[in-house]
């Protein structure tokens, strides 16, 4: 159809109040970015529930959605290549993007959570009969999602995640230990050496080393959460203690709830959707494993140790409470970095890629851990968001102050690089699939995307 004819289409669909997409071809709605990306965030929101259901540590909460997220991205790629590929090479211009999209999202979770087989095939074979398109470009996505899952799948399979190590604690002033009141061993001590989705190794973003026993800076920071940390606190406001709670929720199903509530605010099309959760879901993967990597190098001890045994650490500045407990049990791992804080501002670097800062209007959402149930806060920006979480490390008594803003500054550096190297617009310059060189943990054919922050979707959204 000739763009002329087409906009005098549109007048007259205008003015007979019809839906414009009940009159395009899907393949000409798809050339102008105008399917709906309704499937990609139903599917985020399936996946939610699914990780939630299997209750798994917070690192494999995060490369689980990674895993989807890149899985439907590579498929809507496969479609019309808008921006560069994790793992599959499966191209179809014929098939439909929504009906690839979900297959990819349901193979996927499958394939992860395979207990929950019966409802995910429901949720799919409701997916795929709300679809409004041509059987045989249903059928041509459905196989083009199902390459594309495959794909990723095999490129996580040996990733290192099934790799289980001993960690055996060393009790010296400084170094973590089990904590109560569980005194739980510790959580996936290899969890540093997944191989990541877009950095080098876990390593790479190495964080500065926690402060010295003997510093004013370390007594500072005892004291400090000693205070408004604990459970009896009477420094922490009403706020503080909301958000502590509010935010002591694993953080991927969190970032991915905000992002779908940004989504809801200022909606993208299909592929610029793909793309966001891919980007941001990638920083919380590599995020996590840049954390956990900083954990057992480091080996640091948790606040409720470091103010029950304050005593052993040969500050005067710091003192003992042998009783003392934080508002919320700390998670079974060592202190520095604040995996939360990590997390968070990678994750906000890839939202900011493609909403910049400010959406137009406040980002509100609730949490599975907001006190009481169904709680909601409001954000005018993800920066405020970032801090907040951080924060909460450290009113909820579980992070140092240190942990949380050099954690920080390790998530927005990774967060930076993810959005520089992987996903990134294939008119940029790179090459046709870009693919990511899964065994040697570097980056074939993404080179530099060199964008700015801040500046809206810039030109994604078309």
């Amino acid at each position: 159809m000739k763009p002329t004819s087409f906009a005098i289409m549109l007048s007259v669909v205008a003015a007979a109040g019809c839906a414009v997409d009940e009159l395009e071809t899907v393949g000409e709605a798809r050339s102008r970015g105008q399917v709906s990306n309704q499937v990609v965030i139903d599917w985020n929101d399936y996946a939610d529930l699914a990780i939630e259901t299997a209750a798994q540590s917070p690192p494999r909460r995060a490369r689980a959605f990674a895993i989807v997220a890149v899985a439907v991205h590579d498929a809507l790629n496969g479609v019309e290549q808008r921006f560069t590929r994790y793992a599959s090479t499966a191209d179809d211009r014929g098939a439909s993007p929504e009906a690839a999209a979900a297959q990819a999202a349901h193979d996927a979770l499958v394939a992860l959570f395979p207990a929950q087989q019966a409802d995910l095939d429901a949720k799919l074979a409701s997916s795929l009969a709300a679809l409004r398109v041509d059987k045989r470009e249903k059928r041509r996505g459905i196989a083009l999602g199902r390459a594309a899952a495959s794909a990723v799948l095999a490129a996580r399979e040996d990733d290192g995640s099934a790799t289980i190590v001993t960690y055996t604690p060393t009790l010296v002033p400084g170094s973590w230990r089990p904590t109560p009141d569980a005194f739980l061993p510790a959580l996936e001590p290899n969890w540093g050496n997944v191989v990541p989705f877009g950095l080098a190794s876990g390593s790479q973003f190495r964080a500065p080393a926690p402060y010295a026993l003997d510093s004013a800076e370390y007594a500072a920071d005892v004291n400090e959460i000693q205070s408004v940390g604990s459970a009896t606190s009477t420094t922490r406001t009403a706020d503080e203690t909301s958000y502590a709670l509010f935010w002591y929720e694993p953080s991927a199903n969190g970032w991915n709830r905000l992002a779908r509530a940004a989504l809801a605010l200022e909606p993208k099309n299909i592929y610029t959707t793909g793309r966001l959760f891919a980007l941001m879901n990638a920083a919380l993967n590599d995020g996590y494993i840049a954390s956990f990597n900083d954990k057992y190098f480091y080996n640091f001890w948790r606040p409720i140790t470091a103010i029950r045994e304050a005593n052993s650490d040969g500050n005067p500045a710091t003192v003992q409470d042998e009783t003392w407990t934080p508002l919320r049990p700390t998670p079974p791992m060592s202190d520095h970095t604040s995996g939360h804080a990590v997390v968070g501002a990678a994750a906000a670097v890839a939202l900011e890629e493609v909403f910049g800062d400010d959406v137009g209007a406040p980002i509100t959402m609730t949490s599975r851990t907001a006190t009481p149930a169904g709680t909601t806060r409001s954000w005018d920006t993800f920066a405020q968001a970032v801090a907040e979480n951080a924060d909460s490390r450290v009113k909820v008594g579980i992070h140092f102050r240190k942990a949380c803003d050099d954690g920080l500054a390790q998530g927005s550096a990774i967060g930076e690089y993810i959005v520089d190297t992987l996903f990134v617009r294939e008119h940029d310059g790179h090459g046709h699939h870009g693919h990511h060189d899964h065994g040697h943990g570097h980056h074939g054919g993404h080179g530099h995307h060199g964008h700015g922050h801040g500046h809206g979707n810039h030109g994604d959204d078309w």
